[in-house]
This record gives C-alpha cells, sequence and structure tokens, in this order.
C-alpha cells in the first residue's frame, strides 16, 4: 500500500519541474518577496524523497540541489503549516544546525508549504536572513499571497502535463507497412503544450490516410479538442469521402471550436499506394510539399478556411501524384520558427529530401533544424517517401 509520503513525493515529480532550469514565472515571485520582506535569500523549493531542489531563489544559486536532512524546509513539509524561526541561535531547535552554527550563519527563518494541484505538499516557499526579526500577521498573510501565486503556476503545470500525456496518447505507435513506401513521423511539444497531432491508419487494403492538425492555442484545452478532431476523422473517414469526412469532423466539433474560441489547421490525404494517387484536402494549413527530384517542388495547399474559422464552411479536394523517388513531407507551424522565408523552408525540404537515407532521418533532422532556434510552439513532421522502382 501506498504510503502519505509516497503519494507525496509521487506528486512532486509529477510536476515535471525537478532538475529544470530556472523560469521567470517563478524568479517574478521570489524577487518581489525580496522586495517586500527585505531578506537576504528567498527561494522556491521542491522537496523530493531525499533532496530539496531549488527550482528558483534570490540570494541563492538556482538549480541545486541540497540534502534534504539538511535543510530546514523538510518541517514546513511535514507540519503542512507556516513556520517561522524568528532568531535560530536562541531556538533550541535550530541553534545546533550546521546552518547556524556555520555558513549562510541562517538567524531567521520563515517559510509556507505549497500544494501541488492534487492538494499534496510539495514545496515551500522560504525566506531567510542573517538578521533575527519577526513576522507580523500582516506579513504572514503577504507571505500566504505570494505562495498562491506559486501554486497557481505550479496548477498551470499539471494542466501541461495532463496536456502532454494526451498528445502523447494521439500519436501512432509505429509507422504503417505500406509495400513500396517509407513513412516516419515526429512530434516535439514545445514548454507549453498546445494542439499538434498526426496520424495515419489503412482505410481498407488499397488506401492510406494520413492527417497532421493543429488546434491553435495551448495547454489541456488544445489538447482535448485535438484529441476530439483525431478521433471525428476516424470515425467520419469510414464511411465518406475526404471532404465529407472533413465537414463532418468540423460540423461535430463547431461548438468546441465556438466555445474555446479557437480553431484547427489541417492537412488530411488519402494515398493509394499502388498507383501513387494522392487526394488532399488543406483546411487552412498550407504546410505540406511534394518534393519530386529533378522537378519543382509543390506545395499542397488551398484557399479553404481552417476548421472551426466559420460555420458551414465547405472544404475541397485536391489531387497529386507521388511517382517513384517522391517525398511528401506535412508538417505544423512550429517549423516556421526555423526559417526566415517559406522559399528558405522550401529550399530545406528540397536539399533534405536529395541528402537523407531515410523518412525517420527526414523526421529527425526536421525536429533538429527547428530546435536551433527557440521552440516557441509544437512541432510535428510527416514524411511518406514512395521508394525507387
Amino acid at each position: 500500500m501506498e504510503t502519505a509520503e509516497q503519494a507525496r513525493v509521487e506528486a512532486v515529480r509529477e510536476l515535471g519541474l525537478l532538475d529544470t532550469p530556472p523560469e521567470e514565472r517563478f524568479d517574478r515571485v521570489v524577487r518581489l518577496a525580496q522586495q517586500f520582506f527585505d531578506v537576504a535569500t528567498v527561494a522556491v523549493n521542491l522537496i523530493d524523497d531525499d533532496r530539496l531542489f531549488v527550482k528558483s531563489a534570490v540570494g541563492f544559486e538556482s538549480g541545486g540541489s541540497l540534502p534534504r536532512d539538511n535543510s530546514f524546509c523538510p518541517l514546513t513539509i511535514d507540519t503542512q503549516q507556516t513556520l517561522v524561526v524568528s532568531d535560530a541561535r536562541n531556538d533550541a531547535d535550530w541553534a545546533d544546525h550546521p546552518f547556524v552554527t556555520g555558513d549562510p550563519k541562517v538567524r531567521f527563518y520563515a517559510a509556507t508549504p505549497l500544494a501541488g494541484p492534487n492538494g499534496q505538499v510539495v514545496g515551500a516557499l522560504c525566506m531567510v536572513d542573517r538578521e533575527p526579526r519577526e513576522l507580523s500577521s500582516s506579513d504572514r498573510a503577504l507571505l500566504d499571497d505570494l505562495a498562491g501565486w506559486v501554486e497557481t503556476e505550479l496548477a498551470a503545470d499539471a494542466d501541461a502535463v495532463q496536456a502532454k500525456e494526451i498528445q502523447r496518447r494521439l500519436l501512432p505507435r509505429k509507422a504503417p507497412e505500406v509495400l513500396g513506401y517509407d513513412i516516419a513521423g515526429r512530434c516535439q511539444p514545445a514548454y507549453h503544450v498546445g494542439g499538434d497531432y498526426y496520424d495515419w491508419h489503412l482505410l481498407d487494403d488499397t488506401m492510406l490516410q494520413v492527417t497532421v492538425a493543429d488546434v491553435m492555442g495551448k495547454g489541456l484545452p488544445a489538447a482535448v479538442i485535438a484529441a476530439g478532431l483525431r478521433t471525428a476523422m476516424r470515425v467520419t473517414s469510414r464511411a465518406h469521402t475526404l471532404m465529407e469526412a472533413v465537414r463532418r469532423t468540423a460540423e461535430g466539433l463547431q461548438d468546441d471550436f465556438g466555445d474555446s474560441g479557437t480553431f484547427a489547421t489541417m492537412f488530411t490525404a488519402r494515398l493509394r499506394p499502388q498507383q501513387g494517387h494522392l487526394e488532399y484536402v488543406d483546411a487552412g494549413h498550407g504546410l505540406a510539399v511534394l518534393v519530386s527530384p529533378g522537378s519543382p517542388t509543390r506545395q499542397l495547399a488551398s484557399r479553404d478556411l481552417p476548421l472551426g474559422a466559420q460555420p458551414g464552411s465547405l472544404w475541397t479536394s485536391n489531387e497529386a501524384r507521388l511517382e517513384h523517388g517522391d517525398t511528401l513531407i506535412a508538417v505544423s507551424d512550429g517549423l516556421l520558427d526555423a526559417f526566415s522565408d517559406p522559399v528558405e523552408a522550401v529550399r530545406a525540404a528540397e536539399q533534405l529530401v536529395a541528402s537523407a537515407s531515410s523518412a525517420d532521418e527526414m523526421a529527425d533532422r526536421i525536429l533538429a533544424a527547428a530546435a536551433r532556434a527557440p521552440l516557441a510552439d509544437d512541432l510535428t513532421a510527416v514524411v511518406v517517401c514512395r521508394e525507387n522502382a
């Protein structure tokens, strides 16, 4: 049976913040606390099973860890109450502590526990000074308010963790085995998870459907809509034309789009592998290209609107053909951060097809190219290569 402490430690780890760099959203809180209370050090600390991780601090180095038994904060975790030590040298419980008798020569310590989204105490917002002092009732209220601010940010992290898990479950576990084709897909979340996804499935023995979509927005709401979009496309595609499947999907999710004030761009295509025939619908996406060695690269785009942009919209079907040696590449707009303009991106796609040896290598190199710039959005890439005859 899981103990209370095991459940607490699991809650800490589920935040996904241990051993991560400092972040401005937490740094801002500790800077304000230092200004308000005029103390030497303020820190947001997370308490793991055997260590204290300094997520954010002023007056002390962030990003490091201390043995749990050497720090003050675990007592705040144990009591789940605000702890104030006005003068550690005159406090029987703390006078012999190595941080009091030696560096950093702590005299004053105050901390309030930080609860995670599920109510478990995961850390503490603490203040340290080398001079003794008292905290008034208004000071304690202010410290509690600042701790509440940190807890709001921790809740946002839990939302992101849930979104990441939803997003992970949307993705295919492996590429389909289609004779004469090499297929790969990748999805790299940014720090804030959005609604990217890709999917592929065989409608029958003669047709493969591939989809790349991007729900505008961040976090759990976008991920939930992406999950609904994937399910609706899979269900409607079984019995309807591609255009009708897109229309029915948009119609079924219109309330969700309206309530959330968002929309989704999507590129979806049906490939008949033996003939290389490609039917596609571009719903405001515009980020799919057909690279044919020796021929101009073709952008597979249209003027059709994204899903959810306007109720009652219709989408058109277009056609293309994958000859032997051709490659279809569809990405999300996260890739645009890596290129100064679309022409540069097309040239990069052509160079990629000419130099990579497999669809997996192409997909990996697309993500690597995007990693050279700060990733402000999720990045998704699907590559479908028709092998040479």
